[in-house]
């Protein structure tokens, strides 16, 4: 296999994202209504499984107690322009593709200036180290769990595959996201003692809605799906799951909040402050019942409301107590990245990751006492 196939095809594209810095940051100003002591932060943000937590402690005003103003920034899969989220649940709830944007997008807004730290997932993250940019990952935030994986692969409905054979010369397909997704379907087919270069056909990159749509019509055969996306199609009988992600450590999947090392060099009391909301709402979400935490109150529409669920031994992204970023499941990670063309060449992930924030907080909230 070449190893730049993938590279020249996007990792050439995030670069050159990152290059056009003369573009005009498009979000909405950030409503000056807080107290004068506050800061401002701006926070990229992709509205998913691994960091809706965040939106969670966003709309409980977790950060507006620990006295930071912090503007979660996101945009829709299609929409050129970023915006702030909005608090009010009602006004993005029947948004489709709310808030599906890239980490590489991301990163290259915080690059260029126009906000301050992201949720990203590792191996946009890794992308970003590889490519020595000067972000530094604080926080892990969800996660894959190994007993409750919230990824499969899917087939569609009339595609019966009961061996690994049976898989030969069938599309798969992966949705638009980093490079974890296609790293994760590349190593199920090896897993299953296939080439992913010789016995199927890959389509990396579908967006989301596309990629539900060449199911339904059976265009392609099958995908790696999230868990919230194949809980649909499932249960309309229109696919069925074959494998539920055991094929590496799930826990690879995880997001990961980031900062612009500048920005934590200027601002380490604000950077502390944000982990104090997020280790303070990890905590009263791992103290709820747990018929609190699979309640949905958002009456089905499943937008981040929803903490936990179970679907065929399925469940969604958790978050760790004390949430530190594990350094050698992301070098694990980055070695699938580089084993499967996606990077040139490894980083020390150690100078890109600083634990010391949750480090800190976690000590001196004395947790073991902390309600």
């Amino acid at each position: 296999m070449n190893p730049n196939r993938h590279i020249n095809s996007r990792f050439s594209k995030f670069i050159l994202l990152l290059l056009t810095v003369s573009f005009v940051f498009s979000c909405a100003p950030i409503p000056n209504n807080h107290k004068e002591d506050t800061q401002d932060i701006r926070i990229g943000y992709f509205h998913g499984g691994r960091t809706t937590i965040l939106y969670r402690a966003y709309l409980d005003n977790y950060f507006e107690n620990e006295y930071i103003n912090v503007s979660l920034v996101t945009k829709s899969l299609y929409d050129a322009n970023f915006h702030i989220v909005s608090k009010n649940f009602e006004e993005i709830k029947s948004v489709h593709n709310y808030g599906k944007v890239t980490g590489g997008e991301l990163i290259g807004e915080i690059i260029k200036g126009n906000i301050d730290g992201a949720t990203v997932g590792e191996s946009s993250f890794i992308d970003a180290a590889a490519a020595g940019l000067p972000i530094v990952a604080v926080a892990e935030l969800g996660h894959d769990v190994k007993e409750q994986p919230g990824h499969a692969i899917i087939f569609i409905k009339g595609v019966q595959v009961r061996t690994p054979s049976d898989i030969r010369g069938k599309i798969l397909a992966t949705r638009r996201s980093g490079d974890g997704d296609d790293v994760f379907l590349r190593e199920f087919l090896v897993s299953e003692g296939l080439d992913p270069e010789k016995d199927v056909k890959i389509i990396d990159d579908v967006p989301e809605d596309k990629l539900n749509e060449v199911i339904k019509k059976g265009e392609i055969d099958g995908a790696f799906y999230h868990l919230m996306a194949l809980r649909r199609l499932v249960e309309k009988n229109q696919a069925y799951i074959y494998r539920k992600m055991d094929w590496v450590n799930p826990e690879l999947s995880q997001a990961v909040l980031v900062f612009r090392k500048d920005f934590v060099e200027k601002n380490s009391e604000a950077v502390k402050k944000v982990i104090m909301a997020y280790i303070k709402r990890i905590e009263y979400e791992h103290n709820l019942p747990l018929e609190e935490r699979r309640r949905d109150p958002s009456g089905g529409l499943r937008k981040g409301l929803e903490m936990e669920t179970d679907f065929y031994g399925m469940n969604l992204p958790q978050y760790d107590q004390p949430p530190l970023l594990n350094v050698t499941l992301l070098n694990q990670m980055q070695e699938l990245l580089l084993k499967h063309g996606f990077i040139k060449s490894k980083a020390d992930l150690n100078k890109f990751v600083n634990n010391s924030f949750v480090d800190s907080v976690y000590k001196e909230l004395k947790l073991s006492n902390f309600k």
